[in-house]
């Protein structure tokens, strides 16, 4: 189950990876050719915005899954293992609530403004604005994950990792 786990999260960075890739080149493109050459396709600049979002939110369920959203760590620290495994429990349920808001409202303004079509690609905003229910839920995900994760883990798994902390 760990290798299926582990070659599903691989896929997910790689299609994250080469999004911001894609991105830097098309961002560096537009660049040259509008500075030098006086080009521009408004299609395109549409396109940069929409996987700049997509980049965005795709990468809020990688952040969950690698450890790397922001967290305060100075208190926690100080806990024993098994509240530590309590305090991360509680942590992931904050945010799987937040997520759970993200995903409603974001859902809403997706039906509310998905019908208008864009000025550059003209395509239904639907599509645009449908980036952030749907990385939401992918969110939602590996938040569950996680928390199974803490669940199944041994007290040996919150031991302090930060060097700079001690009791002494």
């Amino acid at each position: 189950m760990k290798k299926v786990g582990s070659v599903i999260e691989k896929i997910y960075f790689g299609i994250g990876a080469a999004a911001m890739g894609l991105l830097a080149v098309l961002v560096i493109f537009t660049v040259i050719m509008r500075y030098c050459f006086s080009l521009s396709w408004k299609e395109l600049s549409e396109f940069n915005v929409t996987l700049f979002a997509f980049t965005t939110f795709w990468a809020l369920g990688l952040n969950v899954l690698r450890g790397e959203h922001v967290s305060i760590n100075m208190l926690y620290d100080h806990f024993k293992p098994s509240v530590k495994r309590w305090v991360t429990l509680i942590n992931y349920a904050i945010m799987m609530v937040v997520d759970c808001l993200f995903v409603y409202y974001s859902w809403q303004y997706a039906m509310k403004m998905g019908k208008q079509i864009s000025q550059g690609m003209e395509i239904p905003m639907l599509y645009m604005y449908g980036i952030m229910p749907v990385c939401g839920i992918i969110c939602a995900v590996c938040i569950i994950v996680k928390a199974v994760e803490a669940v199944r883990a041994p007290l040996s798994a919150f031991e302090v990792k930060n060097d700079l902390v001690s009791d002494k």
